[in-house]
């Protein structure tokens, strides 16, 4: 009896913590690694006239800033400015929000925030 008693509380307790840690993903925006629009698909590495052939104008542009890398080579160590620029893509209610992050004019991250209106 003292068996079945344990294992049902090492089987109650994994079932809880799977549970919280589906809500804690659910709940939080997550990066993603591709966006559909209607029959196509955005990729990271993307460009941005193949987002706009494939989706369209987003929703919003936002600039970023710079980013800088350190580069080192053969013909010594310099630094390398990158244009950052975010891209907002609002498909309506029925889906969530994409934002698409471009460095240097090509897609580096894709994440999901909440649906959109």
């Amino acid at each position: 009896m003292k068996y079945a008693s344990k294992r049902n509380h090492t089987v109650r307790t994994t079932l809880i913590t799977s549970l919280l840690l589906i809500c804690l993903t659910l709940l939080s925006a997550h990066e993603t690694y591709a966006m559909r629009c209607g029959n196509n698909l955005v990729d990271e590495g993307a460009t941005k006239a193949e987002v706009i052939s494939k989706c369209g104008d987003p929703s919003f542009r936002d600039e970023i800033g710079e980013d800088s890398d350190i580069i080192s080579d053969t013909v010594g160590t310099r630094r390398e400015h990158r244009y950052v620029e975010e891209w907002t893509y609002n498909f309506g209610s029925t889906r969530f929000i994409y934002i698409l992050t471009f460095k240097s004019g090509k897609v580096i991250k894709i994440r999901t925030e909440s649906r959109g209106y």
